[in-house]
């Protein structure tokens, strides 16, 4: 692969060597078109190879814009799952505070005893307090 790119390399050159020396426009590195970026002449372009790092630097940005994207969205769904088991939660807890109540309530406390035989009953007169 190193040598392909060599060989290209020292096309080029001695392309632009001969355009020199024939007193022609040096197309390798003048023209920009289309066609040049298409067939890959604008990479040897000297305007073009000053905004290499500048290029590098936005693909990295843009690599870590995806990213954080996808890091975003996994936090989104996670959030909408919580959202989620926190409103069954919710429902949960009001189902057992209403069968606490329920349950808790005096009548429904002297008929549990009646259901076990238990011979407690109502007092019929209030507690006496000094």
């Amino acid at each position: 692969m190193k040598k392909l790119f060599q060989k290209i390399k020292a096309d080029i050159d001695e392309k632009i060597a001969q355009e020199k020396l024939n007193g022609e426009k040096n197309s390798f590195t003048e023209k920009f078109s289309i066609r040049s970026l298409i067939d890959g002449k604008i990479l040897v372009n000297k305007s073009f190879r000053k905004f290499i790092p500048m290029i590098f630097l936005l693909l990295i940005l843009a690599l870590f814009y995806i990213n954080n994207r996808f890091a975003y969205e996994g936090l989104v769904r996670k959030n909408n799952e919580l959202k989620e088991q926190k409103a069954d939660l919710e429902n949960t807890k009001f189902v057992k505070i209403k069968e606490f109540t329920g349950v808790s309530t005096r009548s429904a406390i002297s008929q549990k005893l009646k259901d076990l035989g238990s011979e407690v009953t109502e007092p019929q007169t209030p507690p006496y307090t000094e």
